[in-house]
C-alpha cells in the first residue's frame, strides 16, 4: 500500500472513531477548576461524566488527523474550493475571541459540563476541511456511514431500552463501568434522570433529539430513495429506530428539526416518490404506531408553544399555569410581592420581619424559630412563608416557586445561585414580553441574551463562556420562569445566540454563508434529480440531516456529544457536492 493511500486510511479510520465511538464514552472524571471559575461554579471541583472524556478523546483524534491530513496534503496538494474561505475566516474569529477573553481558563479548557473550548471548536473545522479532501469516492462516503448506522443503531436499541427502565447505566455494572476506581463510594450516590426518557450517553435528552433527527433523517432519506430491497429494509427499520430513540427523548427541538428534514427529502424527491408512494406510506404507518405506543408526548404538547403561542396571562385564565407573579420589588425596607390574584407587603428590618396583610392567617412555631404562616382564603391557597427572625430571613413559597430574602445593611436581598444574595432589580431584555415560557422557558433565556449581542458585533467574550456573561443576578426573572432563581443558566439553548455570544456576531455570519452554501448548492444540485445515482441518493440525505440539526439549533446549542457528527456530515455533504459538480 502507498503512503498516500495509508495515510488515507488512517484519516478514515480516526474519522469512523469520532462519528461513531467517541459519542459512547461516559466515564467520571474529576476536574479542577480554580480562579474565577470555582468562585462562578461554587466548587473547584467539577464531577463529569458526559463531555470531559469525549473532549479529550476528540482532540487527541483531531491531533492525529491534522498530522497525517497535513502529510497527505504535503503528498498530493489541497482541492481547490470556496468553502475553505468561510471555514477560515471563522477560525480567525474563533482565535480573536479567545486571545481577548477575559476567562482564559474557560477558553482553553471548557466551562464544567461542556468542555467546548477553542481547540475543539478549531477541530470541528478540520472535520470539513479533511472531509473534502479525503471522502472522494463512493467506498469512504460507505464505510463512514456504515460505521455511523451501527454505532447509531446500537445507541437507539440502548435508548428504547432506557426509556423503559432497562438501562444498563443505572444496573450495579453499569455504575462500576463508568466510575474509576478510588471513587467506589461514589457508585452507590450516582442518580439518574428516570424512566420514560431517553438521555442516553448525552447527558441531555435534547442533544439525544438533536442526534436522533439529523442521523434518522439521514436514514430516512436512504429508505425513500432505495434502489434495492434489502437496503430498502435495513433503512427502514434504522429509520424507525431512530424515530423511536427521537420520540422518546421527548425533544420538541429534536422533533422540529426531523419534520424539517422530512419535508426536505419529501420534496427533493418528489418525482421518484409519485411512483414509489407506498414505501413513504408504510414508514409513516410504522411512526405513527410508534409514536402511539410509546406515548411519551401528545402531538398537541409538541406544536402548541410553536404554532399557537401563548402569553403567561392567557395559560393563567385558561387554567394552565397559577396566577403569573407580578411584581418583586422593595423599597425603604419593605418587600412587595405580587401575583395576578394576591399581594403581599412585609416589613423587613434587622429586629422584625412582619407580614402586614388583612386576611386571617394561621401561624405555626416550628422548630429552629421558624414561623410557618399559611393563609386562609382561595386566592391565598398556594401562598405560605417560612420567617426567621433570628437568622433575619424569610422564605416565599408559591406552588412549585420558592425565593429567600434576606435583610442586610439596609436593603432586601434575594438568595440566587450558590445563595449568594443579590438585589431586586431588573434586568435589561429584549423582546417575548409575556412570553417567557416558551419552550421551557427558553423565551426567557433568548430576552436576556439579545442585550448581551451589543458587546460581541465584532469579537465574541471567548468559547465556552456564554455562562459568565448571562445575568445570572436576574433573580427575579429566574424565579417567575425557573420556578427557583438559584439556578445557573449555562447554556443559551439557541445554536445560533450560542455562537454570536462566545465567537461573535461576524463569525456568526460567516457560519450561515458557509451552511447557506452547502445548502443552496445542493438543492440546485439535487432537486428532483435522477435517484439512480448513488451520488444524488446521497446528497439528498446528507442535505435533509444537515438541515435537521441546523433547524433543531434553534432550540438547541451545540455540545461535545452531538456537533462532531454534524460537522463530519457537513463535511461529507460538502464532498459530495464537489464530486457532482464534477461530474
Amino acid at each position: 500500500m502507498s503512503l498516500k493511500n495509508t495515510i488515507k486510511v488512517i484519516n478514515l479510520a480516526l474519522f469512523i472513531f469520532i462519528t461513531s465511538l467517541i459519542i459512547y464514552i461516559v466515564r467520571c472524571h474529576l476536574v479542577m477548576l480554580d480562579g474565577k471559575v470555582t468562585q462562578f461554579w461554587g466548587s473547584f471541583i467539577n464531577l463529569d461524566f458526559y463531555s470531559y472524556y469525549k473532549m479529550i478523546f476528540f482532540l487527541t483524534a483531531s491531533f492525529f488527523l491534522l498530522i497525517t491530513f497535513l502529510k497527505y496534503v504535503d503528498l498530493n496538494g489541497i482541492k481547490k474550493t470556496n468553502y475553505y474561505l468561510p471555514a477560515a475566516v471563522y477560525s480567525i474569529f474563533v482565535v480573536l475571541s479567545s486571545f481577548k477573553a477575559e476567562y482564559k481558563e474557560i477558553v482553553i479548557k471548557g466551562f464544567p459540563d461542556r468542555y467546548e473550548n477553542i481547540f475543539v471548536l478549531l477541530g470541528y473545522l478540520l472535520l470539513v476541511v479533511v472531509a473534502v479532501n479525503i471522502v472522494d469516492n463512493k467506498k469512504s462516503f460507505k464505510l463512514i456511514l456504515k460505521a455511523l448506522f451501527i454505532s447509531a443503531f446500537i445507541l437507539a436499541i440502548h435508548g428504547i431500552l432506557q426509556f423503559y427502565n432497562y438501562d444498563l447505566l443505572t444496573t450495579e455494572f453499569g455504575r462500576k463501568l463508568i466510575t474509576p476506581d478510588g471513587l467506589d463510594f461514589f457508585v452507590d450516590r450516582l442518580s439518574f434522570i428516570g424512566r420514560r426518557i431517553i438521555y442516553s450517553t448525552m447527558y441531555n435528552p435534547n442533544y439525544v433529539g438533536s442526534y436522533a433527527s439529523m442521523v434518522g433523517i439521514l436514514a430516512l432519506g436512504l429508505y425513500s430513495s432505495s434502489q434495492k430491497k434489502k437496503k430498502l429494509f435495513i433503512s427502514g427499520i434504522l429509520s424507525t429506530l431512530l424515530f423511536a430513540f427521537l420520540i422518546g427523548s421527548r425533544s420538541r427541538a429534536g422533533f422540529m428539526g426531523f419534520i424539517a428534514g422530512t419535508v426536505i427529502i419529501l420534496y427533493m424527491q418528489r418525482q421518484f416518490l409519485k411512483k414509489h408512494w407506498i414505501r413513504i406510506f408504510v414508514i409513516f404507518t410504522v411512526f405513527t404506531l410508534v409514536f402511539i405506543t410509546m406515548n411519551a408526548r401528545n402531538l398537541d404538547e409538541i406544536f402548541s408553544d410553536v404554532l399557537f403561542p401563548k402569553t403567561e396571562q392567557e395559560k393563567y385564565l385558561e387554567g394552565e399555569i397559577l396566577p403569573p407573579i407580578t411584581e418583586v420589588s422593595s423599597e425603604a425596607g419593605k418587600l412587595k410581592l405580587k401575583t395576578a390574584e394576591a399581594e403581599f407587603e412585609i416589613i423587613m428590618a434587622s429586629d422584625q420581619i412582619k407580614v402586614l396583610n388583612k386576611q386571617p392567617l394561621n401561624v405555626y412555631n416550628s422548630k429552629d424559630e421558624v414561623k410557618e404562616i399559611i393563609f386562609k382564603g382561595k386566592q391565598y391557597l398556594h401562598h405560605s412563608f417560612q420567617i426567621n427572625e433570628k437568622e433575619n430571613y424569610l422564605i416565599w413559597n408559591y406552588g412549585a416557586k420558592s425565593a429567600q430574602f434576606y435583610y442586610q445593611d439596609g436593603q432586601i436581598l434575594m438568595a440566587g445561585m450558590h445563595n449568594n444574595l443579590y438585589p431586586l432589580k431588573k434586568v435589561e431584555s429584549i423582546g417575548f414580553k409575556g412570553y417567557e415560557r416558551l419552550g421551557s422557558s427558553r423565551a426567557y433565556i433568548w430576552s436576556r441574551t439579545l442585550p448581551l449581542l451589543k458587546d460581541t458585533i465584532f469579537i465574541g467574550h471567548g468559547p465556552d463562556t456564554y455562562a459568565m456573561y448571562f445575568p445570572q443576578d436576574d433573580v427575579i426573572g429566574k424565579l417567575k420562569f425557573f420556578s427557583n432563581p438559584k439556578i445557573i443558566v449555562d447554556k443559551p439553548h439557541n445554536l445560533y445566540l450560542q455562537i454570536a455570544i462566545n465567537t461573535g456576531i461576524i463569525s456568526l455570519l460567516v457560519l450561515l454563508y458557509l451552511w447557506g452554501n452547502y445548502i443552496f448548492s445542493s438543492f440546485v444540485l439535487y432537486n428532483n434529480s435522477d435517484l439512480s445515482s448513488w451520488q444524488n441518493r446521497l446528497g439528498i440525505a446528507l442535505l435533509g440531516a444537515v438541515s435537521a440539526y441546523l433547524v433543531a439549533g434553534f432550540f438547541n446549542d451545540s455540545v461535545i456529544s452531538v456537533a462532531p457528527v454534524f460537522w463530519i456530515i457537513l463535511g461529507l455533504g460538502i464532498s459530495l457536492t464537489i464530486l457532482a459538480k464534477g461530474n
